[in-house]
């Protein structure tokens, strides 16, 4: 059985408690306030269970990379899944979301720091490797992965 998920736009401080608990374990939430947040072109995307428990986020901040040609880039960043629902289709519904309102707003690129654990989420749902792996430090691995249209 599929759970219903609603996806919409919320505040940041909104998304801060999964950032938090996914990204920064045994941090403080000063941690998970990235800069840009703020930003009138940020866009921060929720998915929720029907009660609006909000399981999933992800935010997507109009800055590009220089690896990657494009007229209108968006970097998606701060994605995380509640460990209860992983694999049930939060995140691809902040994903598809995301993609819905930066695609259908003329966005041309989508790209994203993914850690080396979320790769074949991000190549499920059409994104690309570039480059070589990285680390952040106290993070892990993580690659450069974008999709463009």
């Amino acid at each position: 059985m599929r759970i219903p998920i609603v996806s919409g736009t919320v505040p940041a401080r909104k998304v801060y408690p999964l950032r938090l608990m996914v990204l920064r374990p045994g941090g403080v939430l000063a941690d998970c306030i990235f800069e840009g947040d703020d930003d009138p072109t940020t866009v921060h995307v929720a998915a929720s269970e029907m009660s609006g428990r909000i399981r999933a986020v992800g935010s997507y901040y109009e800055k590009g990379h220089s690896a990657i040609q494009a007229k209108r880039p968006i970097q998606l960043r701060g994605m995380a899944s509640h460990p209860d629902v992983r694999g049930k289709g939060f995140g691809a519904e902040v994903l598809a979301y995301g993609m819905m309102i930066f695609y259908g707003g003329g966005a041309d690129l989508i790209w994203c720091n993914a850690r080396e654990v979320a790769v074949p989420f991000y190549e499920k749902h059409g994104f690309q490797k570039i480059g070589e792996p990285f680390e952040i430090a106290n993070i892990g691995t993580h690659w450069v992965m974008f999709n463009k249209r």
